[in-house]
């Protein structure tokens, strides 16, 4: 296969059709690697799983020297990638997704491709599934990630090839191609025909001549219930054409169906009976059609009906994410009003009585703005349904479209569309709609997806956790007493990102902090939102002999992760065991141990942070431009969502001897067990410390010179053991703590004439 060619550069491998084909190829005994965003994309687990390498950017330093084919689709600018025009310079041969796919489908006995505007997915992988099943091992890749027991690329040794043909363009707007017509299939199933593609196909019309030109001279299995297929059958050359469908025109009529909790029962004419794990008329025409292929193809109804039986479906597609109770949470790649109003229906019938709530993301500004009657329609036969901004697409120039979520609503005479500026309030508003037994879809083509964890939430606790005047002394280290006007305990990336979005958007000041520490506040009342960080995730980034890179969340507290490290034997941490707060504070503070000097980004090789405008962004260590207390975020205000630190591999038990000797100078040089916020003082410079005539920079020995050790204002007191602490017994007041800050700087300033900057964050 492909002979000649080793090494395949993938630019954009993350795209769903891209990675199935780097699966693919690389257990048909390829070199295969590639480039993406850094984005999550739901292809990444499949990568990983195949062990099929990245880069994370398009630099030309990351295109290999030695490629013998560069692969690209329509996505990340298409030909005027960098990368991509990098390889052409160098003569490196260049192919599209859609033509490598139909070199491919050459090699192998009998082609058969799904297609259709909607339901292609389900078929093409229930196909693929059935013949696994059936033992004929075929060669397949569809356009999901995982479908039931399988991944959606497979090389294998049987003599088919199943492929989901796409009828969108190679590379629009420079080449409208459809992607389909560089395959030469033997067998076409077609679902439907639908105009679904606005900045490929002028109109319907448009999209039926594509479809003819595919259906040229093959042999064809059409669902003759859809209404754009009869309008063109008198054009086809009816020996080639088998028809099914619930009408009786149909040569394969689908005939009782009865769907249930249990699934969707049916009878085909001239077939069998046949009982699927799939749910709504949708589904139950594509289980026929893949039977009457398989039918035409020889196998026995009974043998179909065993392996197509315990088929559940394909990822995003009316799959299933959570339940609690009688509560169900679903995930749908639905992004045409065709495909949602398939969802809703089957979820009707699968729930009868119950309410049908759907957060939608609608996917493209042009899809959005042509369809837009239709959209406004199928939504609405939600009992409510919760309308996201506009996902758009990078093939799109946004000023180009005068479109908004706005105008799904404003047609609309139901009051059951509810548009959201964000997620951080659709989510509020959620947790007030949300009952018990209800049926939620999180559904659209884009990222919608990734709300599956905060929604499980809400289902299972029946409210989000943003919470309003909170009282944050159990959060606070050094134990004060402040309400915040707004709370959110954030377990996710997406909670602190959309808190991030929401305050920007709502102009509400923020303050983000981690385990509490090296924090003071002096206020009453902090207005605006207040973040605590309790985002906790660890993964493994890479790994040599030498060394381990890790991918920490800034919630993540620093004294278990120093743990983990540890008993892993990875070196990097040890001599911060002891060291309180989380890894986000940890780095964005910059903080030290001295014995010996380390600093705590030591390790650190890049970051992703949420900027002032609510992105994340990916920087290196440079970046940062760390220093004694201080990185760059001090200044740019940014939060560090999750850092990766470069580990070297070394004894544990040699890291945990080190680890010891450092916790136990802790302990007797630092008081331990009481509240406090940590060393309350930055130290001073080598020049202050040379102009003073001191024998250290310590803050806390200037601080007990002056004589302030065991100096008490109220409930607060300087340390005895080290006076660059200030301890709460249990009821400081706020006038009190402000009180022995101002004291202890003036008696500094009065005794060594200089002015102590405070290194806890004082708010």
């Amino acid at each position: 296969m492909l002979d000649g060619i080793k090494h395949i550069f993938f630019v954009g491998i993350k795209g769903v059709a891209m990675a199935n084909l780097a699966v693919f190829l690389k257990k048909a005994g390829k070199i295969v690697t590639g480039s993406d965003i850094d984005e999550e994309f739901i292809t990444d687990r499949l990568l990983k799983k195949n062990k099929i390498n990245w880069s994370k950017d398009f630099s030309l330093k990351n295109l290999p020297k030695e490629i013998d084919l560069i692969v690209y689709s329509a996505a990340n600018k298409g030909l005027q990638n960098s990368q991509l025009i990098e390889g052409k310079k160098r003569g490196y041969k260049l192919i599209s997704q859609a033509e490598l796919l139909g070199l491919i489908m050459k090699e192998f006995e009998l082609r058969i491709a799904i297609s259709g505007c909607h339901g292609k997915t389900t078929t093409s992988s229930l196909l693929a599934y059935t013949l696994n099943k059936l033992g004929a091992y075929p060669s397949y890749i569809v356009g999901v990630p995982f479908f039931t027991d399988y991944q959606g690329g497979d090389f294998q040794k049987g003599k088919y090839f199943v492929v989901e043909a796409d009828e969108y363009g190679i590379n629009p707007p420079y080449d409208l191609t459809p992607k389909f017509h560089k395959l030469d299939p033997d067998y076409i199933i077609c679902t439907n025909i639908d105009f679904d593609h606005p900045d490929v196909y002028k109109n319907l019309n448009e999209t039926k001549q594509a479809f003819l030109k595919f259906f040229d001279n093959k042999k064809l299995f059409l669902d003759i219930d859809n209404k754009n297929i009869k309008e063109i059958y008198h054009k086809l050359n009816k020996k080639n054409v088998t028809t099914y469908g619930f009408s009786l025109n149909a040569e394969f009529q689908i005939i009782n169906p009865i769907i249930d909790s249990e699934g969707s029962s049916f009878e085909i004419s001239g077939i069998g009976k046949f009982k699927i794990s799939l749910y709504g008329k949708m589904n139950v025409s594509n289980a026929a059609s893949v039977i009457v292929v398989l039918h035409k193809m020889g196998y026995k109804s009974k043998e179909i009906q065993k392996a197509i039986s315990q088929f559940k479906g394909s990822e995003r597609r009316f799959e299933q994410k959570y339940q609690e109770s009688d509560t169900y949470l679903f995930d749908d790649y639905a992004h045409h009003p065709t495909e949602i109003e398939a969802t809703i229906e089957a979820a009707r019938e699968r729930f009868k009585g119950r309410r049908i709530l759907v957060i939608f993301q609608p996917h493209t500004f042009s899809r959005t703005k042509f369809l837009l009657k239709e959209f406004s329609e199928t939504l609405s036969k939600a009992d409510y349904t919760f309308l996201l901004p506009i996902f758009s697409s990078s093939r799109e120039n946004r000023g180009d479209f005068k479109i908004t979520t706005d105008d799904i609503i404003n047609i609309s005479s139901k009051k059951n569309l509810l548009r959201f500026h964000n997620v951080f309030e659709l989510l509020s508003k959620l947790q007030k709609v949300l009952k018990k037994g209800d049926i939620i879809f999180t559904m659209g083509a884009g990222s919608v997806y990734k709300l599956k964890d905060v929604i499980a939430r809400i289902i299972k606790h029946g409210k989000w956790n943003i919470k309003e005047e909170v009282d944050l002394y159990h959060y606070l280290t050094l134990r004060t007493h402040v309400i915040a006007e707004y709370f959110i305990d954030a377990e996710t990336r997406e909670d602190i990102v959309s808190a991030k979005k929401f305050s920007i958007e709502k102009k509400l000041p923020i303050f983000l902090f981690g385990g509490g520490s090296n924090v003071a506040i002096t206020r009453k009342k902090i207005y605006g939102l207040v973040i605590k960080n309790s985002y906790i995730k660890k993964t493994v980034v890479a790994e040599t002999n030498e060394y381990v890179d890790i991918n920490v969340s800034s919630g993540y507290p620093v004294s278990l992760l120093i743990n983990k490290t540890i008993d892993r034997g990875l070196s990097g941490f040890e001599y911060h065991k002891g060291l309180p707060g989380t890894v986000g504070g940890a780095v964005a503070m910059n903080s030290k141990w001295t014995r010996p000097i380390t600093y705590f980004s030591d390790n650190l090789i890049y970051a992703y942070l949420v900027d002032n405008k609510g992105r994340v962004k990916k920087v290196t260590r440079k970046y940062f431009k760390f220093a004694y207390d201080y990185s760059i975020l001090k200044d740019t205000r940014e939060f560090v969502l999750e850092a990766v630190f470069r580990m070297k591999k070394e004894d544990p038990e040699v890291l945990k001897k080190r680890a010891e000797v450092a916790l136990n100078y802790r302990k007797q040089t630092q008081p331990h067990g009481i509240s406090s916020s940590g060393c309350f003082f930055k130290n001073i410079s080598i020049e202050e410390k040379l102009k003073l005539d001191v024998p250290t920079t310590s803050a806390g020995y200037l601080i007990d010179k002056a004589g302030m050790k065991g100096y008490t204002v109220g409930d607060f007191y300087v340390s005895k053991l080290h006076a660059n602490f200030i301890i709460n017994k249990g009821q400081g007041k706020r006038e009190e703590l402000l009180k022995i800050i101002s004291d202890i700087k003036e008696r500094v300033k009065l005794k060594f004439g200089i002015e102590l900057e405070e290194e806890v964050v004082v708010v």
